[in-house]
């Protein structure tokens, strides 16, 4: 988590220091002041600690919505719904083939998380703002290992029990596992004005997912504000 945040913490007390005397929240640069702003992201995302072992770095997508009721006030409500895809890491792969006794080449991690978390916003210009984000949420991982297969290979799926003819050549799931769990976030973030009161934002934020050994992420997303 800290190698990803330290540096954006390192922007954020730049912008900070170079910033232009203070402003109240009701002269902020979005345009046309409303409560609700939408946004959609995208990025990298690189699972941390144990999770690493079995995933490898990946891509993430999402949207979601804050909202500041009171637009005096620097605390905002924000809601995010994400989907970050992983491939399985070769040791994964591995230890799974040697116990399965089951022919696997690839794999792959998906997660879902809907994250519900408070925003706390600092205008550094009137074109520039920094914010931090923390709060709960559910995720749900599935992780699949699949075997390449040619038309009419006979595999067997060793998590589910049964066998089958491939009917169309490629990848098929051999062994997979699924669970939904509870998280916890944190992140660091900023904000850039456009034109019509919309925004571009970039942020890093450190994810935990309560499984057994928790699954650790930390998504790296920039995003359009609108």
């Amino acid at each position: 988590m800290t190698r990803y945040l330290y540096p954006l913490g390192a922007v954020l007390l730049l912008g900070a220091w170079t910033q232009a005397p203070a402003q109240s929240y009701t002269e902020r640069y979005y345009g046309p002041e409303q409560p609700v702003h939408w946004h959609i992201d995208t990025g990298f995302v690189s699972p941390t600690g144990q999770t690493s072992d079995f995933l490898e770095g990946g891509w993430t997508i999402g949207g979601g919505f804050s909202w500041q009721p009171d637009l005096s006030s620097p605390l905002a409500l924000r809601v995010d719904l994400n989907y970050s895809r992983f491939n399985a890491t070769r040791q994964l792969i591995g230890v799974n083939q040697a116990v399965n006794q089951t022919e696997i080449d690839d794999g792959f991690g998906e997660i879902v998380d809907l994250a519900v978390d408070g925003e706390y916003r600092m205008p550094l210009s009137p074109y520039l703002s920094a914010y931090a984000v923390a709060g709960v949420g559910v995720a749900h991982r599935r992780i699949a290992l699949t075997q390449t297969v040619a038309v009419g290979d006979y595999v067997c799926d060793d998590w589910f029990g049964y066998c089958e003819f491939g009917l169309v050549p490629g990848a098929v799931v051999v062994a997979s596992d699924n669970t939904t769990r509870f998280t916890w976030n944190a992140g660091l973030g900023l904000d850039f004005a456009l034109r019509g009161g919309q925004t571009f934002f970039v942020e890093a934020r450190f994810t935990r997912m309560q499984t057994p050994q928790p699954t650790d992420f930390v998504p790296i997303r920039v995003g359009l504000r609108f």
